[in-house]
């Protein structure tokens, strides 16, 4: 079957009948001719109608159905592959596959030869269609590519939404977990070069030019429509190229790691087990997908394919046979001690101190769950000298190993027959959910650039992160100095160069001396050619698999971690907690750490565990969750007032609450030595908690009016309480926050409207000083803190905090000191 046969039977007859004959007909398409005459109906002019939903981001030089080569000018895959275009006479959506086969048509149609190319090569890119906001050249919808690719972990087997041409991650409402995000790749020939017109790259910086990019030009599909040469008179010849066969190899080796102490370079390792020989070199120590089937399958997809993670637990425990038996895989936890002037305790966990932002071993294990013969025992149950004691600071007890399905790994292409060239791998990240598919780490980063008035990259994040940001992984080629310097430097970072090569023993995928390495994070594409009619203001958008998705934050990392070797900084995954979620409880306390893809937990805990002799720690809010996200405690006010119903958050645990109106009053919190991500992750109550609907818009927006609240009720408030408000250390804690839809239909009786001053969309923040901390219970899995002050805060008036407002903001505030009045902040 030839191309264009296979594109009118599997895809156009296909869809025809459900919409999308009268779509295409409103452009003067008609997709339903016969095969013989479709090649000249999709080649000739046509009068686009970019007053249709959905085409209003097609670029203005598209004028037919196919431009060969050309996927962003072509009217047939921009109706067919961007999620903006949809609509209720659409009653189905194309597919993946579907979608490959309009692919390799359209690149067919380029009659491409190897000779009419500059430095080809061959290469594996993760790709995805987008809206022109997420584009390299931000003028139109077109394709964004990557040589990385980042697939996520989930408890529920990946699940295919046609209408946003991508994946849904939430397993359904009231379901707890997460569903699997692959990641999809095609082979492409590319041009080895540095960037200039014929290339575009996101976010581009003034040293692209000193650096080596791969631009994909032209996808790979087997058959003689693909690539073509000339003979001795000049005329095109097909070339017949053999099966596209995808290989793959993913490590995961944290468990291996934390027991070797590799040369000196680990010295805050972990000895292996004194009596029990566990193979530190097989499963579950360490996971390769050549033989461990539980991480990830290859799944073909016509001519491209994806990377897809093996759905189950976010976390589990394992065994190994030793001598004919089988054992929990475990280990005894060291005493407590110092390691270059850290202790190998951070909070309830157990550290091994990195060198730098150098991480050989997992930076952070979970100590709290001790094997016995009938059980695994919870520490956290503990009374509070016992835990101090046996956790806290004697050790020698054993706590079993955990397993997540997180890795690191390469894909690349068997030799394909009939064309001869270089080829270069895929760096393929498996990683933690992302809690705010929705919100695009680049409009975070930009938004605060524009907000400071300075250049890509020079933003001075700590002004609103104090701790970790929102640099995405797809400006990991460059970094900014350290202080004292306001300028950009080449970071030369590297994929994992440990990994091996899939088809070739003892090589590595990835070689220090390759200069195109050190932009495999980049995304690239093709230059723009025209501006579209305009920008869609909130697009229905695919959810991302590239890595404007992901973290270039280590510390150790959300979506991969960060090694040296031979001096330059390489990315692992080994480096992350083991497991995930014991490091992602500690840095979500940290305002996040990573922003747009972590929550902020900071105001579950409100201060950081106790430290003798040393003032209590605040733990400050960048990002505010509301206390439905945080979860509902059964003691909530709004719980007891039947306003809302008691559910756990997005970790399995709930968020702070002061205590009703009756007596001493309380702020009640999460204790952060008892909470354990860990233990909710293997209990199976973590789930997105509603984050997964959060907008990049109204992230901004939560951001945006707290900070704003910081700086501006600042003066009111030191007449008012006489102290400070808009500091980090100020004590202030913010211990309730809820987005109000509509105030004229809020109807809360614990968190009243107060003013008719208030209409439209708003916020409530409540605010609390607090004596000192107070263990009430025992075991002390929440602590409590006597109630000083108050200070509640009323928002409407939220157009000022959107990212694109010109406008300074100017909302209206409400404002109430304990049971005081209520008093109107004049700006």
């Amino acid at each position: 079957m030839t191309l264009i046969e296979q594109l009118k039977t599997t895809v156009l007859d296909a869809l025809a009948p459900h919409g999308w004959r009268e779509l295409f007909a409103r452009h003067g398409l008609d997709i339903s001719v016969p095969a013989d005459r479709l090649e000249e109906e999709l080649s000739r002019p046509l009068k686009v109608d970019r007053g249709v939903p959905g085409f209003e981001e097609f670029s203005l030089a598209g004028v037919r159905g196919v431009e060969p080569g050309q996927l962003g000018l072509s009217l047939l895959y921009h109706a067919l592959a961007s999620p903006c275009c949809v609509a209720p006479t659409l009653l189905v959506y194309p597919t993946l596959a579907q979608l490959d086969a309009v692919e390799n048509y359209i690149y067919s149609r380029n009659r491409i030869t190897l000779a009419g190319l500059q430095d080809p090569v061959l290469a594996i890119f993760a790709y995805q269609y987008r809206d022109r906001r997420r584009t390299t050249h931000r003028q139109h919808a077109d394709v964004a590519f990557s040589r990385t690719g980042v697939a996520r972990v989930g408890t529920h087997p990946a699940e295919y939404d046609g209408a946003s041409r991508g994946y849904s991650v939430n397993p359904g409402s009231g379901i707890k977990g997460f569903r699997v995000l692959p990641a999809r790749y095609g082979l492409f020939i590319a041009e080895r070069r540095v960037r200039g017109r014929d290339g575009a790259v996101l976010r581009p910086s003034k040293l692209d030019g000193e650096l080596i990019f791969l631009f994909p030009v032209h996808k790979i599909f087997s058959g003689d429509e693909c690539l073509f040469r000339r003979d001795e008179n000049g005329n095109l010849v097909p070339v017949h190229l053999g099966a596209v066969n995808y290989t793959e190899v993913h490590v995961n080796e944290k468990l291996s790691r934390v027991h070797d102490e590799q040369g000196g370079e680990n010295d805050g390792f972990v000895p292996p087990h004194p009596t029990i020989p566990f193979n530190l070199k097989a499963y579950p120590f360490v996971r390769d997908s050549r033989t461990d089937t539980t991480l990830v399958r290859l799944s073909p997809v016509g001519a491209s394919c994806q990377i897809m993670p093996a759905s189950g637990k976010v976390v589990a425990t394992a065994t190994q046979f030793v001598d004919g038996k089988e054992e929990l895989v475990r280990f005894k936890v060291p005493e407590k001690r110092t390691t270059r002037e850290r202790p190998n305790r951070y909070w309830s966990t157990f550290e091994i101190e990195a060198r730098g932002f150098s991480r050989a071993a997992p930076e952070y294990l979970n100590i709290r769950h001790e094997p016995q013969p009938d059980k695994l025992a919870d520490l956290n149950q503990l009374d509070s000298a016992t835990f101090n004691s046996k956790v806290l600071e004697n050790g020698g007890y054993e706590a079993v190993h955990f397993i997540d399905n997180s890795c690191d790994g390469v894909l690349t292409v068997k030799p394909v027959s009939g064309i001869s060239l270089p080829i270069h791998c895929a760096f393929s990240l498996v990683t933690a959910t992302d809690y705010f598919p929705q919100v695009d780490q680049v409009e975070v980063e930009e938004w605060i650039e524009r907000h400071q008035g300075v250049p890509t990259g020079l933003a001075n994040i700590d002004l609103t992160f104090p701790q970790g940001g929102p640099q995405p992984m797809s400006d990991g080629r460059f970094t900014s100095y350290d202080e004292g310097i306001q300028d950009i430097s080449l970071s030369y970072q590297l994929p994992n160069c440990n990994l091996p090569h899939p088809l070739t023993p003892g090589r590595s995928a990835f070689e220090l001396d390759d200069p195109s390495s050190f932009t495999v994070t980049a995304i690239v594409g093709l230059p723009g050619v025209a501006l579209s009619l305009e920008t869609i203001p909130a697009p229905r958008r695919t959810l991302s698999w590239l890595p404007d998705a992901a973290a270039d934050v280590y510390a150790p990392g959300w979506d991969v971690s960060q090694h040296q070797r031979d001096g330059r900084n390489m990315m692992a995954s080994y480096g992350l907690g083991s497991p995930f979620p014991e490091d992602a409880k500690l840095c979500a306390a940290l305002n996040s750490f990573w922003p747009a893809v972590a929550p902020d937990s900071s105001r579950t805990y409100g201060f950081g565990p106790p430290r003798p002799n040393k003032p209590r720690r605040q733990l400050f809010t960048s990002i505010p969750l509301t206390d439905r996200e945080l979860g509902y405690h059964p003691q909530h006010p709004r719980v007891l007032a039947k306003e809302v119903a008691s559910e756990v958050g997005w970790d399995g645990d709930h968020g702070p609450y002061l205590s009703p109106d009756t007596g001493t009053r309380h702020v009640y919190a999460s204790n952060p030595l008892r909470a354990d991500l860990t233990k909710t992750a293997l209990d199976g109550k973590v789930h997105f908690a509603g984050l997964d609907e959060i907008t990049t818009v109204a992230y901004i927006s939560r951001i945006h009016a707290l900070s704003w609240c910081r700086e501006n009720i600042d003066e009111w408030f030191r007449l008012k309480f006489g102290t400070v408000f808009n500091h980090r250390q100020s004590g202030w804690w913010l211990v309730s926050f809820e987005v109000v839809p509509k105030w004229e239909d809020w109807r809360s009786t614990v968190l009243p409207r107060l003013s008719k001053d208030l209409i439209g969309a708003g916020y409530i923040f409540v605010f609390a000083t607090v004596g000192d901390r107070e263990e009430f219970e025992s075991p002390p899995l929440r602590v409590r803190y006597p109630l000083l002050n108050r200070l509640e805060i009323r928002l409407s008036g939220l157009d000022g905090f959107h990212p694109d407002s010109t406008k300074e903001p100017a909302p209206v505030v409400v404002l109430r000191k304990n049971n005081d009045q209520e008093e109107k902040l004049m700006i």
